[in-house]
């Protein structure tokens, strides 16, 4: 019986820490998308340079991340050393490989991005092409992103200490 109370008071934690991830998550993706538009806007105004875009966006992105998930998100956990090099080796890692990988591989989907332009135009939405493929690959790399951050937080980062009140226990 208390192993049965155990898991759903697991599962209850990872459903709560979930919901929060989700809205720190939105938060971020909000912020991470002003830069990355921006940039795209003002700065590098090219295609071919989405990628640094992307780059610049997350490292940024990944500073707030580690200050909101450890304050809100993953708050019951025991902040150590462990945890901050970890955090930033997975979003180093994300910055400067898999986010840019995934910019250039959703680059190339431009049907999609022609399909929804063309809804868009049809509509009377004053979207340009740029904004829509931008925005369309910033949006999938973000979903890509969030799911694999849950996991590796969860499990690696936030996950792999004993939390402030197992620690207080000892």
């Amino acid at each position: 019986m208390e192993e049965t109370t155990a898991k759903q008071s697991q599962k209850s934690k990872t459903s709560t820490r979930l919901v929060k991830f989700v809205i720190v998550g939105i938060t971020l993706a909000l912020a991470n998308y002003v830069i990355f538009t921006s940039l795209d806007r003002l700065v590098f105004n090219n295609k071919d340079l989405l990628w640094i875009d992307s780059i610049i966006s997350c490292t940024l992105a990944a500073i707030l991340a580690y200050i909101l998930h450890s304050k809100i998100t993953w708050k019951e956990r025991t902040v150590t050393s462990y945890n901050i090099v970890m955090f930033f080796i997975w979003n180093g890692l994300l910055a400067i490989a898999i986010s840019p990988f995934f910019t250039w591989l959703f680059g190339h989907i431009t049907p999609f991005y022609e399909f929804i332009f063309n809804i868009t135009q049809n509509i009377g939405l004053p979207f340009d092409y740029q904004f829509i493929e931008s925005t369309g690959i910033f949006c999938l790399v973000t979903a890509v992103t969030m799911i694999l951050n849950f996991i590796f937080y969860d499990k690696l980062v936030f996950g792999a200490k004993p939390t402030k009140e197992e620690n207080d226990k000892k």
